[in-house]
């Protein structure tokens, strides 16, 4: 017998998720002016690098924007943490700050384009 359909696989993803790397990476800029450096976007969320020193705390609150390279744009964003590792931190968008699913594929399509995204 097959698998279940439903069943998920520790790498299934809810949403498309852009990961990117250096030296294209977004950057995010906290509220308070902070910027941290992006690592993936997805409809509903991102992660960042935290910089050494700074703590993060799972369910506090984030307000910021990403600053998308090359001039492709600015993105307002709110939402919780969910995660906090030494190398990253997660944020769930609130549905009202999600990321357009438009705006996940034209980036991604310019990342191709670029040869930044395999």
């Amino acid at each position: 017998m097959g698998k279940d359909p439903k069943e998920k696989t520790e790498n299934a993803r809810e949403y498309f998720r852009i990961t990117y790397r250096p030296p294209g990476n977004p950057i995010f800029e906290a509220a308070d002016k902070n910027k941290f450096l992006v690592l993936d976007v997805s409809e509903a969320g991102f992660r960042f690098s935290p910089k050494k020193g700074m703590q993060f705390f799972e369910k506090d609150a984030v307000v910021g924007k990403i600053v998308l390279p090359e001039k492709r744009g600015v993105i307002e964003v709110k939402g919780t943490i969910v995660r906090v590792t030494p190398s990253d931190v997660a944020v769930k968008l609130l549905a009202t700050s999600r990321i357009p699913l438009v705006r996940i594929m034209e980036e991604q399509r310019i990342l191709i384009q670029k040869g930044k995204l395999s």
